[in-house]
């Protein structure tokens, strides 16, 4: 029987006693480097916590602009502080936080804030229905661009409000004037927080004077029952100026010009310099609405 070499027993029983140190070494320096990302994120979060908003929208370019790793717990709270500052003049009608982390309710809306792809800061809103059987979808109206520092509304989420208040009946016509001016608020903080609001329909500081094109032909019915509403009335006037073009005189020397096409009608709003928003127009004139929207039957 042969005999093991003792120097090869010793080499044997090193190497793996090597390996063995070795190895545990890696688990140490991995454990100090979680350690380590975790204090970082911790001092993050607590900067975050005690950050301005100026502070809040150079940590939102930092980092989620420039697409740098930290954690979600962290970009959940960078989002919320900056929402809360961002969303300041809906304090004043009950903002509170929800169950849902990125969702704040108000007295007359909920908001949801959301990412997109470009790493813009999207706001959802759902309003409150009159009938509690009936339930409204998110609606995606404004983004703001925190690199650019620029405000943009849907325009076509505009048309959707109108939509889901003549329409449907989810919203009673007091609603959608309280909405309006909420978001007039809105914009007014905006502007001062250093965003460019761009023009909208939504917009109650300027005069109207647009073009806006319904995807349908107005029908004689709708025409039929414009006249009757205008010839009731003294404020009111409904003339014929061609073949298919009218003009319906409103209050204040207010004008809508109406061009009616095969399979669209282009409307031009003029508001004779009186500052309102598109919402404050067609609430104010209802009887006009079928121009805008189609009623649902």
């Amino acid at each position: 029987m042969s005999e093991i070499p003792e120097n090869k027993t010793i080499d044997t029983f090193e190497d793996q006693y090597q390996i063995k140190k070795t190895s545990y070494q890696k688990e140490i320096v991995q454990w100090i480097k979680e350690a380590e990302e975790e204090l970082a994120d911790l001092y993050l979060r607590k900067a975050l916590l005690e950050a301005d908003f100026e502070t809040l929208l150079q940590q939102y370019r930092q980092l989620i602009l420039a697409q740098q790793p930290f954690s979600t717990i962290a970009k959940t709270n960078l989002l919320e502080y900056l929402s809360y500052y961002l969303l300041e003049p809906f304090h004043s009608i009950g903002m509170q936080q929800t169950d849902h982390y990125n969702t704040w309710e108000t007295n007359h809306f909920y908001v949801a804030y959301q990412l997109n792809e470009a790493n813009h800061l999207v706001l959802h809103f759902q309003l409150k229905v009159i009938d509690e059987r009936f339930f409204m979808e998110y609606i995606p109206l404004i983004t703001l661009d925190m690199d650019k520092m620029e405000v943009t509304i849907a325009e076509k989420e505009v048309h959707t409000l109108i939509s889901l208040w003549y329409s449907d009946k989810y919203l009673s016509r007091t609603q959608l004037s309280l909405f309006n001016q909420d978001l007039n608020r809105l914009f007014v903080h905006l502007k001062a927080l250093g965003f460019d609001v761009l023009p909208s329909l939504l917009d109650n500081t300027q005069a109207l004077s647009l073009q806006l094109i319904s995807d349908f032909s107005a029908s004689a019915a709708i025409l039929d029952q414009i006249f009757i509403t205008t010839m009731e009335s003294e404020e009111y006037d409904f003339d014929k100026i061609g073949t298919q073009q009218y003009q319906v005189t409103l209050t204040q020397g207010q004008t809508m010009k109406i061009d009616i096409h095969e399979n669209q009608t282009v409307l031009f709003i003029d508001s004779n310099l009186r500052k309102r928003s598109i919402l404050d127009f067609v609430t104010s004139y209802p009887f006009l609405v079928p121009l805008f929207v189609q009623v649902r039957k």
